[in-house]
């Protein structure tokens, strides 16, 4: 006969891997053997917010804590349940608690964050993004509060920066950048931030990696040709602006730029030729062979 710890661990592993109704069940018969059995009841209170019984979970954690009082981890699951029945003042008593027990809990600074950012108050992503950072502080590896991280500076980056409030954008885009480095919209606002900030050879390198990441990006193809020619590279602003043209050759902004640059070069005669329309594009024949289909090769 197999011991309590025993079935424990193997409701355990069942209840990882998703086969709920199984771990319910040993869970069920351990308590009917054991009734204060305090990880059983904790267990079963958590599966129990997984499939929308949040009420009868409290119940089961609240006899786990009676048991535990000192779990920081029986605190914490007890508030992720209330931040599921959308209790969010209830909730963060419960992560302070949890903390106050085990402040270096980071899943607990990132599921409270969480719960914080569910909020509508303004302050609410100031302290998200205080409570992420911690996590990451303590757990640099923690997935999930470094995306959500990323994910609240790539926002607050991009909203500070459209108001003109350049020095905190540039912050939040720094951090951003240094915690995903390849995402390139991020890259991108980045190099704005910094132009926006006079440190126009700096902006160079993030339009640069933008690029690098998405090379059919034609704002940041664009951008890099103004920063360059901004930092007295007209020259070399040439290539990524003629790649801007080549990416749509229709819009105008690109082979305006590209004119004003060929001019500042004294190459009137080539900017002059851009800013005559381009020739409209010639009908294809359909091929009365076509070629066979490809699957289309992903990008590593």
């Amino acid at each position: 006969m197999a011991t309590i710890l025993e079935a424990l661990t193997l409701a355990l592993d069942l209840h990882l891997a998703g086969r709920f109704g199984e771990a319910q069940e040993l869970y069920t018969r351990i308590l009917d053997v054991e009734p204060e059995q305090p990880d059983a009841l904790h267990y079963l209170g958590v599966l129990a917010g997984q499939i929308d019984r949040g009420e009868f979970g409290l119940t089961l954690i609240g006899k786990a804590l009676a048991l535990r009082p000192e779990a920081a981890d029986i605190h914490a699951n007890r508030a992720n349940l209330l931040r599921g029945l959308d209790r969010l003042d209830e909730a963060e008593g419960s992560y302070r608690r949890a903390l106050a027990l085990r402040p270096d809990f980071a899943e607990a600074w990132t599921d409270r964050a969480f719960a914080r950012h569910g909020r509508s108050d303004p302050a609410a992503i100031d302290a998200t993004a205080t409570m992420l950072e911690r996590a990451l502080q303590i757990e640099p590896a923690l997935d999930p509060a470094r995306e959500k991280l990323v994910d609240l500076l790539h926002a607050r980056g991009r909203l500070r920066l459209e108001s003109g409030q350049v020095t905190p954008a540039l912050a939040d885009l720094i951090r951003a950048a240094a915690l995903d480095q390849q995402d390139a919209d991020i890259a991108f606002l980045l190099g704005n931030a910094l132009f926006a900030a006079g440190l126009r050879a700096d902006s160079v390198i993030a339009f640069r990696n933008a690029l690098a990441l998405v090379p059919d990006f034609l704002s940041a193809a664009l951008n890099l040709g103004i920063a360059l020619a901004a930092t007295n590279h007209a020259a070399a602003a040439l290539a990524p602006l003629r790649h801007a043209v080549r990416i749509d050759p229709a819009h105008p902004a690109p082979r305006d730029t590209l004119a004003l640059a060929l001019r500042s070069l004294g190459r009137i005669e080539e900017a002059d030729a851009l800013a005559r329309p381009a020739p409209a594009p010639q009908p294809v024949k359909p091929d009365p062979k076509p070629a066979p289909f490809r699957r289309p090769r992903r990008r590593s």
